[in-house]
C-alpha cells in the first residue's frame, strides 16, 4: 500500500478521520477533505496526510481536489466517499426520543443540502476518479451508507433516501466497472460516529433516558 494514494472526504473527523489515519498508517498518502479550518488545523503534520477544505457540492470544487491529489501525489487510487450531513443536521430531536419530524415538515434547504453533501457529490467524486482509476487498471471506490432500517426507519427523510441512492449508485458502478481493475463497494458502519455533534446528542439522549 506504500505506493497507493486515497482520496477521503469527510475526511477531517468522525468516521473519515478514523480511515483517512488507518490507511495512513498503512503507507498510505491521504488528501483528507473537510469543510471546517480547525479540522485542517487538527490534522495538519499527521504523517502521509494532507487535509485541505473543499464544499463538494460544487462540481468545481471536486475538481480542485482530484487536481490537488494528482499535484500532490502524482497518482489517485482510492476514493472513500464518507462525507455526509446526518441527523444531527437534519433533526437532532431524534436523539432526544422525540417524535421524528414527518416529511412535509422538513425545509426545502435541508432536503438539498443533504441530498447534495450525501449523493451528489459522493458521485460527482465518482464520476472524476474512476477514469482514472480504469486508465491504470487499479483502483477502488469506496462509497460509506448506512443500514436498512436507518434509511428506511420513520423520520429519516432525506437521510436514508441520500444513503439508499448511493447503495443503488454503488450496485451500478460496480457492475459496470467489472473487469476493468477498479472495484465499487459499500462500507456500513452501523452505528453513530465519534464526533463533537454527534456525542453531544447521545449525552443528552443517555441523560433523559
Amino acid at each position: 500500500m506504500t505506493d497507493r494514494v486515497a482520496i477521503v472526504t469527510g475526511g477531517l473527523r468522525g468516521l473519515g478521520r478514523g480511515m483517512a489515519l488507518g490507511l495512513a498508517a498503512s503507507g498510505v498518502r491521504v488528501l483528507a477533505v473537510g469543510h471546517l479550518p480547525e479540522d485542517v488545523a487538527a490534522m495538519e503534520g499527521t504523517p502521509n496526510v494532507r487535509p485541505m477544505i473543499a464544499d463538494l457540492r460544487s462540481p468545481a470544487a471536486c475538481d480542485t481536489v482530484v487536481a490537488e491529489a494528482l499535484s500532490a501525489f502524482g497518482r489517485i487510487d482510492i476514493l472513500v466517499n464518507n462525507a455526509g450531513l446526518t441527523f444531527t443536521y437534519i433533526d437532532p430531536a431524534r436523539f432526544r426520543r422525540e417524535k421524528p419530524r414527518k416529511f412535509w415538515e422538513v425545509k426545502d434547504e435541508v432536503i438539498q443540502n443533504v441530498m447534495d453533501t450525501n449523493y451528489v457529490a459522493a458521485d460527482q467524486m465518482g464520476r472524476r476518479v474512476a477514469p482514472i482509476l480504469v486508465n491504470q487498471g487499479w483502483g477502488r471506490i469506496v462509497n460509506v451508507t448506512t443500514k436498512l432500517d436507518t434509511m428506511n426507519r420513520e423520520g429519516s427523510v432525506p437521510y436514508g433516501s441520500s444513503k439508499a441512492a448511493l447503495e443503488m449508485t454503488t450496485e451500478i458502478w460496480a457492475k459496470e466497472a467489472a473487469g476493468s481493475g477498479m472495484t465499487v463497494n459499500i462500507v456500513n458502519p452501523g452505528a453513530g460516529a465519534n464526533t463533537p455533534g454527534m456525542n453531544q446528542e447521545l449525552k443528552d439522549w443517555s441523560r433523559e433516558g
